[in-house]
């Protein structure tokens, strides 16, 4: 079964809503990061990535950023772009792009169930970014970004959906800068859906896990927040971008000897652009050039072993360019999907990496 709590929340101001919204902290640089804040001086990015305000020589995790960001999420809610809600409560989430629709409900997942497994994880965190994240959230005493969760479908919650969302009337509504629609309604019965959340066998961490870590490793400490700010989303409705992988220094190899490790483990296909986005086919993008890589799953083995991510480590990054652990190995950097890969092929060619992976 899955536990969840109301959020005693901030919510966002109707008429500052387009103001404030903005792209997860974690999938932009900070000079993608500086421009998307400029003209925008009350953009949570202020908050999230308080090191755009800083020239590159100042650390992201430098004592100043940490308490900018406190000063800027202090200054939201005094000037009223924030709202403090009168009670805690559950909210339903949606978000349309084009024909496609995802809806969830926003909530505080509850530590036990993160402690369990009963959200269950699938990947490792940074420290680093943990780090970042555990001191950001002490600096301002709240949780500004959710993690995203998927959950088997469950009639009961679907059909709570489809209510609030024909019935209700929508606390803030806004549509951000890719066209994305965005619409966030508060749950008029919390009890109900607290409740239908326990006919639920278990939910799966989809984005997020440094988030989760953090507010995690501060409840253990006693003085962290009351759960963990999460997005639950059905399966059959939820669509997670790609998370890609730049390799930043080949080491020894050159880029042709690379290729021919690589053929060693991968059916290596040249492809005129970048491979389409589907599982069991990952994008090397070397020296101007797309390859396509795929490989033969064994059936019996491990569900995330099957995942396209660790075919690429323990197949590639980790035997072959010796990444033992990629949370912390400075060589590699990640790319969120929201770029597309146009952005992986300006990296390698502009030279800030030698090579890029799509998954």
């Amino acid at each position: 079964m899955v536990k969840i709590h109301p959020i005693p929340a901030l919510t966002v101001n109707p008429s500052r809503a387009s103001e404030i919204t903005c792209v997860p902290y974690d999938i932009v640089s900070r000079a993608e990061s500086r421009a998307l804040a400029q003209n925008h001086p009350d953009t949570l990015l202020r908050v999230d990535r308080a090191d755009l305000e800083f020239p590159d020589s100042v650390k992201f995790n430098a004592p100043e950023v940490y308490q900018k960001a406190a000063q800027n999420f202090s200054h939201l809610i005094e000037n009223g772009s924030l709202l403090k809600e009168t009670k805690p409560s559950i909210y339903l989430v949606r978000m349309v792009e084009g024909k496609h629709r995802q809806r969830g409900f926003a909530a505080l997942a509850d530590f036990g169930d993160y402690a369990s497994g009963q959200l269950r994880k699938h990947e490792f965190t940074r420290p680093d970014k943990e780090d970042d994240r555990v001191t950001l959230i002490r600096h301002l005493g709240a949780l500004t970004g959710p993690v995203l969760a998927a959950y088997p479908d469950l009639p009961e919650l679907t059909a709570q959906m489809d209510k609030i969302e024909s019935t209700e009337k929508p606390l803030a509504e806004v549509t951000d800068e890719r066209g994305v629609q965005h619409t966030v309604w508060r749950c008029p019965d919390a009890a109900e859906i607290v409740k239908l959340f326990t006919q639920v066998s278990r939910s799966y961490i989809a984005d997020g896990h440094h988030r989760a870590a953090a507010a995690a490793r501060l409840a253990k400490e006693k003085v962290g927040p009351l759960g963990i700010l999460t997005v639950y989303f059905p399966a059959s409705e939820l669509r997670v971008l790609p998370y890609h992988r730049l390799v930043l220094k080949l080491d020894l190899f050159s880029p042709a000897t690379f290729l021919e490790e690589a053929k060693k483990v991968f059916q290596v296909t040249p492809s005129p652009s970048a491979p389409p986005d589907e599982t069991g086919k990952i994008g090397l993008f070397l020296e101007g050039k797309w390859y396509q890589l795929s490989w033969s799953a064994d059936p019996k083995s491990d569900p995330v072993a099957k995942l396209d991510a660790s075919a690429l480590q323990d197949r590639l990054l980790g035997p072959i360019l010796q990444v033992k652990d990629p949370r912390t190995d400075a060589r590699l950097d990640f790319v969120g999907g929201i770029h597309g890969t146009k952005s992986l092929e300006n990296r390698v060619n502009s030279g800030q990496a030698a090579a890029a992976f799509s998954l």
